[in-house]
């Protein structure tokens, strides 16, 4: 029987990217958005050992059950400390996939902590729990105030989701196209239909299914959707530590109608976004990154972290679970797993606070450590402090060699990649004129302004101008056939496709397969190039009594003619 493979270390890295040691000596490596893995396994002690590492990819949703295990456990690790989790219905667990049909991209959360207030709520041991007036989502900050827990219900992606998301984009394109035209009006929808869409949608929403997600984070780092519980939480712990001084109560309490009134917020909660899940495919794979080839059987766990080329954010190795924080001061915080923290202060990191939690006083007790001078470890404790704190200090101080060297600490994102970058469908042209210039070359214009002319020394030129007078008066001679082509002038006037500016520059292609921008005002040695475009697209534009005039006296002389 094959055991299964256990985790030995977990790493995220400052861009969301998982990596995963196995105790197999596997190496699995989830991209940032989670879509994507790549799984390296050594060769079996029976095979030959040139064999080498074995190297496979796939998408994530569509792993194969040899590699199931490993994906659903590193995962379940990113989806804990990241701020947007992956979830797709293939790798939920049935047992916890859930049917709602409330609205979960947003929740509303109480206003002010009062103590009549049953959704904000303290233990003994000294943690806060604020959970939202819908029940959609809870947070519990720990009794030491450093890190809090989240727990929310997140929409799973679907196929019928991505299906009704595209169906709705093209319903709301299609009724755009039809408001633009005045002869297409009879395209427009009734009243009845837009209902019967409304109510189509409203049935695919009710269909999908959800799950709880459980998030952890640290204070000092809170994601913009927890800002407002967070702070309830604190107020609360603060009020729970004082709560004999009822001027402090009623101090705080104040402030927080104050800067309620000042944000206009309603009495009865405030209203913020939830966390959603990432799409199943990603739009930038092209950024995804992957860690050098795995060696069989080099370095051990500690010099595998601390070689890392890239920022780590969150490192769980030994049941220990080590945060670095990136902020302008760098910080190391590590979570022993008894309730206990240690918290690196300074740049250097040579002393940690140690939070313990005495249930006697239900207070924390602190204590301080310095590295250089770490005390013995006590018999029948469970874990060794002077190991915990040297391995954090190397940490911090691996971190601090990343920034001083000038290395990339956290590689660009890929879900984080702006969506305005994504590249915009061409919009529908028609040919507007057309001509081949003997001992110059082929010259076209279209109705969406573009420009290509092949030239007969195999140089093409591409660039964009404004035709849409030369359009605007085609209409009047065959309306029907040029509105289509007129609306693709006045979207891609307003909504600014075009790839480049009107009159501004333009794009050759050599014979020697080179590309090159050229800027129009100032085209160089390309100048006879651009110049033949310039004067083809004044041709364009010209209305028929310009054109008449420019033939008159000549054997083309339309009067001539007649």
């Amino acid at each position: 029987c094959k055991m299964a493979s256990i985790p030995t270390h977990l790493l995220l890295l400052c861009n969301d990217q998982v990596q995963a040691h196995f105790s197999d000596g596997s190496r699995l490596q989830l991209s940032p958005c989670g879509s994507v893995f790549v799984c390296e396994t050594p060769p079996n002690p029976a095979q030959h050992a040139l064999q080498g590492v074995r190297r496979v990819q796939q998408r994530t949703r569509f792993v194969t059950s040899e590699f199931r295990s490993r994906v659903l456990q590193a995962l379940e690790f990113r989806n804990r400390f990241c701020e947007r989790p992956y979830l797709c219905q293939e790798l939920v667990q049935p047992e916890r996939v859930l049917n709602s049909c409330c609205d979960l991209t947003q929740t509303k959360w109480p206003s002010t902590v009062n103590n009549n207030n049953n959704n904000t709520t303290t233990q003994d041991a000294g943690s806060v729990t604020v959970t939202s007036l819908d029940n959609l989502a809870t947070l519990c900050l720990a009794p030491h105030g450093k890190e809090f827990t989240v727990t929310f219900l997140c929409r799973i992606i679907n196929d019928l989701q991505i299906e009704a998301h595209t169906i709705r984009s093209s319903r709301s394109n299609n009724h755009q196209d039809a408001s633009n035209s005045s002869c297409l009006k009879n395209r427009h929808l009734t009243q009845k239909d837009t209902q019967k869409t409304l109510a189509e949608d409203d049935i695919l929403e009710s269909s999908s299914s959800c799950t709880w997600v459980v998030q952890h984070h640290s204070v000092d780092f809170c994601p913009k959707y927890w800002l407002h519980p967070l702070k309830l939480a604190q107020k609360a712990q603060q009020m729970s530590e004082n709560e004999g001084r009822k001027d402090i109560h009623m101090n705080t309490l104040s402030e927080t109608i104050v800067d309620r009134q000042k944000e206009g917020r309603e009495e009865e909660g405030v209203t913020e976004k939830l966390p959603s899940a990432l799409p199943l495919s990603c739009k930038s794979s092209h950024l995804h990154q992957w860690a050098k080839p795995l060696v069989a059987g080099g370095g051990t766990e500690e010099g595998t972290i601390l070689c890392q080329q890239q920022g780590v954010k969150v490192c769980a190795l030994q049941g220990v679970l080590y945060r670095i924080l990136w902020g302008s001061v760098r910080c190391v915080e590590v979570y022993l797993g008894d309730g206990s923290v240690l918290v690196s202060q300074g740049v250097l990191g040579h002393f940690f606070h140690h939070y313990k939690y005495k249930p006697d006083t239900k207070q924390f007790q602190q204590h301080v450590l310095c590295v250089s001078g770490l005390p013995p470890d006590l018999p029948g404790t469970a874990y060794s402090t002077a190991r915990l704190v040297s391995m954090a200090a190397r940490l911090l101080e691996h971190s601090n060699n990343l920034v001083t060297s000038g290395a990339t600490v956290a590689a660009k994102s890929c879900w984080k990649d702006d969506p305005a970058a994504d590249p915009t469908p061409p919009l529908p042209s028609m040919l507007l004129e057309e001509n081949e210039v003997a001992g110059l070359g082929r010259f076209q214009a279209y109705s969406d302004g573009r420009v290509h002319v092949v030239f007969e020394d195999r140089t093409v030129l591409d660039t964009v101008f404004d035709f849409s007078g030369r359009v605007q008066r085609c209409k009047r001679h065959s309306p029907e056939k040029v509105e289509r082509a007129f609306d693709a002038v006045q979207r891609s006037i307003t909504r600014g496709s075009q790839c480049v500016a009107v009159d501004q520059v333009c794009r050759l292609l050599l014979p020697n397969g080179q590309y090159c921008t050229v800027p129009l005002h100032a085209p160089g040695q390309f100048h006879r190039y651009v110049q033949a475009a310039v004067e083809w697209a004044g041709w364009v534009r010209c209305t028929p009594q310009e054109r008449a005039d420019f033939y008159r006296g000549t054997v083309y002389d339309p009067e001539k003619k007649g």
